[in-house]
């Protein structure tokens, strides 16, 4: 399976919830050709959700275009699957092999869903029969984010948008999930959203950064470590004195 050229392009994108809100997205332009994982950090409230809820076609700007396009001379779209930062919201009333089968039976592919979903699960230490009658109610919330992680990870999109995909996780839960994305990158595109920059500088070539609703940073490791300013404003200097002898 050949890995689609993907692009990203972002043009005068804003917006806004409601009139009151003060928090306001704008985004003037923007573009990506992925070269490997594109990594969207930002402090909480910078507007990570909101874009990557916007490139998914979840949330509909109030103006501005974006786009994500394949370069090989095809007019099919990619696939692009958002796995969401709180599950719970979707999983919590509906039991595992319920979810599964409404998946199923909307995909041509639907036995290999199932398959790959089964050794997704496996490499995040879950058994997908000891889990298939539970609701979400009765799943712990580290099982059911690596049910939802396993979910999106096996609908094999050519782009897959993954937001705090660690929040829940100790340590053993992001090793598993670095080396699951370390194959999954080989035929698949990733972006991770995440407040923790440790984990987007072991995974991601790219990063996106941004501050109050802005892209204030665009660029790979090399570039950003030269921005001091931009570091301190967002806290990564701390992450690398805490981290420096960390691994996920």
């Amino acid at each position: 399976m050949a890995k689609p050229d993907i692009k990203i392009e972002i043009t005068d994108v804003q917006h806004q919830f409601h009139l009151n809100d003060p928090f306001r997205l704008s985004l003037k332009k923007i573009a990506y050709r992925f070269n490997g994982p594109l990594g969207l950090y930002g402090l909480s409230g910078s507007g990570k959700t909101t874009l990557s809820k916007i490139l998914a076609g979840i949330i509909k700007p109030q103006s501005g275009d974006f786009s994500i396009v394949k370069l090989n001379g095809t007019l099919a779209k990619p696939v692009v699957v958002y796995s969401p930062q709180f599950p719970e919201k979707i999983f919590l009333g509906v039991r595992v092999s319920d979810t599964l089968k409404q998946i199923m039976a909307q995909h041509p592919l639907a036995e290999k869903i199932k398959l790959r979903l089964i050794n997704y699960l496996n490499k995040f230490s879950l058994d997908y029969q000891k889990i298939e009658n539970k609701s979400g109610f009765e799943l712990s919330g580290g099982e059911l984010r690596r049910f939802a992680l396993a979910l999106s990870l096996s609908l094999s999109p050519d782009l897959l948008i993954m937001d705090e995909p660690t929040i829940g996780m100790g340590p053993k839960g992001k090793r598993q999930l670095y080396n699951v994305l370390k194959d999954f990158q080989e035929n698949h595109h990733v972006l991770i959203v995440s407040h923790d920059f440790n984990l987007i500088r072991k995974i991601c070539c790219h990063f996106w950064i941004l501050q109050h609703g802005s892209l204030i940073f665009s660029g790979d490791l090399g570039e950003l470590n030269a921005q001091h300013i931009i570091k301190e404003q967002v806290g990564i200097h701390s992450f690398e004195k805490i981290y420096r002898f960390s691994n996920i």
